[in-house]
């Protein structure tokens, strides 16, 4: 009878043990998963915010070299208009 205690002892610590480790493991693999999709999410973000601002960068240099373009357009329009105004008749 008390080898027969023994055995039940030490079946429900072996077990025990066993269970608490794969406890412990899956506590572990979560931790992990977990950290793994946060840096990845925020990898991921910080790479989409980082090309939003170089697409909005890039549209107001793209707009600005257009308003500066088309102002330059329209000055040269009016001096060429001053310039011709200014000639004198017969040449």
């Amino acid at each position: 009878m008390k080898n027969l205690s023994l055995v039940l002892l030490s079946t429900f610590l072996i077990t025990g043990c066993g269970t608490m480790a794969q406890v412990w493991e899956t506590g572990t693999e979560v931790v992990s998963n977990t950290v793994d999709t946060v840096v990845t999410g925020t990898s991921d973000l910080v790479t989409a915010v980082g090309n939003d601002i170089v697409d909005t960068g890039a549209f107001v240099v793209d707009t600005s070299a257009g308003v500066v373009e088309e102002v330059s357009s329209r000055i040269d329009q009016e001096t060429d208009k001053i310039e011709q105004d200014g000639e004198p008749e017969g040449n």
